[in-house]
């Protein structure tokens, strides 16, 4: 993909979507991103991926609110009360305000040099975890139901 096809296929579907699943693909090459938007899934691929860095994007006292493992389990939360805190268990980060490629990249520039191959660096922010990716191409297409189990099998959380 071109710059503006990256900028494109990050923009408006990547506003405000739920990420439902992030993490190296089996392989180990490539960082997938399962992302769920109007009731389907679509999984970006960021391809020949140098560098992926996963944030907390959860506040202190949100952490020290959520602490115990009730807030993994979305049933367990409910059934007592609904405490307080953030609640890991709904199994999803908000993507906003989402993605955004990042222009002049450092990071990228370095590695495009290393490796010889022109490199991108895109930022996406979510409610749960910031996530900072160089990778070299996108790929980005809906998930089909046939094909949904083996990617929720097999990608990293």
């Amino acid at each position: 993909m071109t710059i503006d096809e990256i900028r494109k296929a990050l923009q408006e579907p990547l506003f405000d979507s739920s990420i439902v699943r992030h993490g190296f693909a089996p392989f180990l090459r490539d960082y997938d991103i399962v992302a769920e938007i109007n009731k389907c899934q679509f999984l970006y691929r960021f391809s020949h991926c140098t560098s992926a860095t996963v944030t907390t994007a959860v506040s202190d006292r949100a952490w020290q609110k959520s602490w115990e493992d009730i807030y993994t389990d979305y049933s367990a939360w409910n059934g007592a009360g609904g405490p307080e805190g953030y609640v890991w268990g709904v199994c999803y980060s908000d993507a906003y305000p989402g993605a955004t490629y990042v222009d002049n990249s450092v990071p990228a520039k370095e590695w495009a040099n290393r490796l010889g191959h022109p490199m991108h660096e895109v930022r996406i922010e979510t409610n749960g975890h910031n996530l900072d990716l160089v990778f070299h191409d996108l790929r980005v297409r809906e998930i089909s139901e046939r094909d949904e189990e083996w990617v929720k099998d097999r990608l990293l959380t």
